[in-house]
């Protein structure tokens, strides 16, 4: 195979965007799109030259790989489709909508033989990259780690088949099980809905079972967007911020490692001194800079590249399957937290699926 015969699965605001990376590699002959919408898929066909099909099953019978990008709610109804006809698969996240059918796609993947890749595209954004850099011992459960990350936006009427969990927090937890090589031991967690229905502010702690922590923040009802994730362990900081592409290293100098500024090693004389410019003379700063990429086609070319030459897969479905099982626990202990608060039947907290 030179190419892989490619097709779109929805073509909507996000199937559109895929479309456009379909239509521009060099290794993909974009077949079609298909989407209920007679409109949209018309409008995405003309604009790239390609078929239009009503029914995902006639463009099946067509390609090699399809991208899905329809509401979540239906990705395990085509996610079964796809894998059953033994087509490669790109999700877009989340994998599911319940952690019951995330998994299941991802065994019926595995068991075919067969490509399952999934949206996580902050996996490819330079800044996230640039910290990996500086984290292998964490990588390779050396050193346990101290996570906050923080995820939001205004309510943009997208997305409202599912909670913010699902729509926002699911990056950061893709992310941070990416990093971390430990199970989540606990999960604690508190939602609020405003609108109703689903929660739009989700918080949560997941504690590992090699000491690890990580606390997040993901939010749809904010006056301002923010994505960004502070890593912290005993020798270094990051700062990440996903929205500028750009990450921060901080790191204490020898002497504050080798404990010259302990409590038992400093007069109080010598921390009068100090105090007002400590942070600045003992500690280093260090931007990362990486150039700024495309990241849905780095997620595309990514999955062109395993269907072709066997690459490994930045986002395999496994593991985003997983990031679900831990959505679906900090889901339903909110949920639980609200039950026990008493709130009012017009704003329980649902769970997709």
């Amino acid at each position: 195979m030179d190419k892989v015969r490619l097709g779109v699965i929805g073509t909507g605001r996000l199937g559109g965007f895929h479309a456009s990376k379909a239509a521009a590699n060099s290794e993909v002959e974009f077949v079609g799109v298909s989407d209920v919408c007679e409109a949209n898929r018309k409008r995405v066909a003309a604009q790239y030259g390609v078929s239009e099909f009503a029914s995902v099953s006639e463009l099946l019978d067509k390609v090699d790989a399809v991208v899905v990008a329809a509401p979540s709610v239906l990705h395990a109804e085509i996610g079964r489709e796809v894998l059953r006809s033994g087509k490669h698969l790109l999700m877009e996240k989340p994998v599911t909508t319940d952690a019951m059918t995330a998994v299941e796609l991802a065994d019926m993947a595995k068991e075919r033989g067969l490509v399952m890749q999934v949206g996580h595209v902050e996996q490819h954004n330079p800044a996230w990259r640039a910290a990996l850099s500086h984290l292998q011992d964490v990588r390779m459960g050396a050193t346990p780690v101290a996570i906050d990350a923080t995820r939001t936006s205004g309510y943009t009427f997208r997305s409202t088949d599912v909670g913010a969990t699902l729509d926002l927090m699911i990056h950061d937890i893709e992310l941070i099980l990416s990093l971390i090589p430990s199970s989540v031991e606990r999960v604690s967690a508190f939602g609020i809905s405003q609108l109703g229905g689903y929660e739009d502010a989700s918080y949560a702690t997941l504690l590992f079972s090699n000491g690890s922590i990580a606390r997040l923040k993901a939010s749809r009802i904010e006056q301002s967007a923010t994505r960004q994730m502070t890593i912290q362990t005993a020798s270094k900081t990051i700062h990440v911020d996903f929205a500028t592409r750009s990450a921060t290293l901080i790191c204490p100098n020898s002497d504050v490692l080798d404990g010259k500024y302990s409590p038992d090693s400093v007069t109080l004389a010598e921390m009068g001194a100090k105090v007002s410019t400590f942070m600045k003379d003992e500690y280093e700063t260090r931007e990362l800079v990486h150039d700024p990429v495309d990241a849905l086609a780095l997620e595309m070319q990514n999955f062109v590249s395993a269907i072709l030459h066997g690459e490994k897969s930045v986002v395999p479905g496994g593991r985003a399957a997983q990031a679900v099982v831990v959505a679906e626990e900090i889901i339903r202990d909110l949920q639980a937290r609200a039950r026990r608060a008493c709130v009012p039947p017009t704003r329980t907290l649902k769970i997709a699926g």
